[in-house]
């Protein structure tokens, strides 16, 4: 279309030597040389914008590549605070979410003092978690004594000292060990309660654990509580 257009015009050149007339053929040239560039243009311009985009998107993989890379210390190097109680003479163990108070118990009478391991933790100033832990030496004989109706009699004695309205009693007699555990609630509203107590008997030790809940559900609180009670367990053989 170009080159007939300005084979027209120098034709026409030819014909009629008007100076008002080239200029109009140069116009007309112009225009042509305009309408046949554009498409051209519109598509160099639309593969730019692809080119950019790309660009773009590499630059920001890069950056989060280099922003993780970064982090990779601080994210795995997270402290765990957790403390596994499990003395040489305990037959088990429960893992607590940081290191539990120590104190010293001597029951009158026995003649004898044992130690207490303890955690507490509140929650929103609303929720309370209160768990007590005590493993003390036994031997086989006081381990064929530990049987299911003195292990429900020791926990059913419990409950009154626990003020719970409800509980129930469940006993497993395994070829290694013997536990027992009362599970109840008690109270409403702020002063809600659940209450566990369990006794683990081996042939080496006796576990008692008490553990409460007191106060209004909170979804924290909830889940550390169960995990502690989850974390009991017999030691695995070395």
């Amino acid at each position: 279309m170009l080159f007939f257009l300005i084979r027209h015009c120098e034709l026409l050149k030819k014909a009629r030597q008007s100076k008002a007339f080239l200029s109009d053929c140069f116009v007309m040239t112009l225009l042509a040389m305009t309408i046949a560039l554009s498409p051209a243009l519109a598509q160099d311009n639309a593969t730019t914008d692809v080119i950019n985009e790309l660009k773009a998107a590499e630059k920001f993989e890069q950056e989060q590549k280099e922003f993780l890379k970064a982090n990779e210390q601080t994210i795995t190097s997270v402290e765990d605070t957790s403390y596994r109680f499990a003395p040489d003479t305990c037959d088990f163990e429960i893992t607590f979410p940081e290191e539990p108070y120590t104190s010293r118990r001597c029951p009158e009478g026995t003649g004898k003092c044992y130690q207490l391991k303890g955690y507490t933790m509140v929650y929103d100033m609303r929720t309370t978690i209160d768990v007590s832990v005590t493993c003390v030496p036994s031997n086989p004989q006081s381990y064929e004594r530990y049987t299911e109706p003195v292990m429900r009699a020791a926990l059913k004695g419990m409950a009154p000292r626990a003020q719970i309205d409800s509980f129930d009693i469940n006993f497993v007699d395994l070829e290694t060990h013997r536990h027992a555990s009362l599970n109840g609630q008690g109270g409403n509203g702020s002063q809600a309660k659940i209450y566990s107590a369990q006794l683990w008997s081996g042939q080496n030790s006796l576990m008692t654990v008490e553990a409460k809940l007191v106060g209004q559900s909170h979804p924290q609180a909830d889940a550390v509580f169960s995990e502690i009670l989850k974390s009991l367990h017999e030691k695995k053989a070395n």
